[in-house]
């Protein structure tokens, strides 16, 4: 087996990429892509706006502009106990409110919107839930159908660092929302564990 099949066969079995897929049918019905259309290399492909590769992976240049609207999220519990915690989003990066958006400022952003959706104001019980919630992400996904493009991050269970793994690049009719979306494209770029980059490889619906 190859170092790319290896890595390919260990994405199946990575709660990010089982993340992506459920955003991918949550947000963009008819928008599908497997492992097996994953293939490593040593530079990004082509993309909508400039992309960054570093020790944390992937990372966005993009312009700070105020998001058009709020986005969407799903909440993923899994676990014992349900003790991890994973999320996919879907709207405007704009909302991420930072001109680059990396592993470091998407989980920030994830675990803001985790405690904003658990915490009740007017419930203050709700507060030490909603903390460790936040606290016990995971993993993101987050997919801004307008711009063409996501981001897949992962918390390294061993440092809790977040790395980027998954670039996304989606290009069809730019639906958005759970009743948006007739099909489309989708390219993946995926940082591995051994450190190299990836090229995108499109899956045609």
């Amino acid at each position: 087996m190859s170092t790319e099949e290896g890595f390919r066969k260990e994405l199946s079995g990575r709660a990010v990429w089982k993340l992506l897929v459920k955003g991918l049918q949550l947000y963009l019905p008819g928008y599908t892509v497997t492992p097996g259309e994953v293939r490593v290399s040593a530079r990004p492909a082509p993309f909508p706006v400039p992309v960054f590769v570093d020790g944390a992976g992937f990372g966005l240049q993009v312009r700070k502009e105020r998001a058009r609207r709020e986005p969407e999220r799903e909440i993923f519990v899994r676990g014992e106990g349900g003790g991890v915690i994973g999320i996919a989003i879907a709207g405007p990066v704009g909302a991420v409110g930072s001109r680059v958006v990396d592993a470091g400022s998407l989980v920030r952003y994830a675990r803001k919107l985790i405690y904003d959706t658990l915490y009740d104001p007017e419930d203050a019980d709700s507060a030490g839930p909603a903390v460790r919630a936040a606290r016990a992400l995971q993993d993101v996904v987050f997919l801004d159908a307008e711009s063409g493009f996501g981001l897949g991050v992962e918390l390294d269970p061993a440092t809790r660092g977040p790395v980027a793994r998954l670039l996304v690049r989606l290009d069809g009719n730019g639906g958005a929302g759970r009743s948006g979306g007739g099909g489309g494209t989708v390219g993946v770029q995926a940082y591995p564990a051994a450190g190299l980059p990836a090229q995108a490889v499109r899956s045609q619906n």
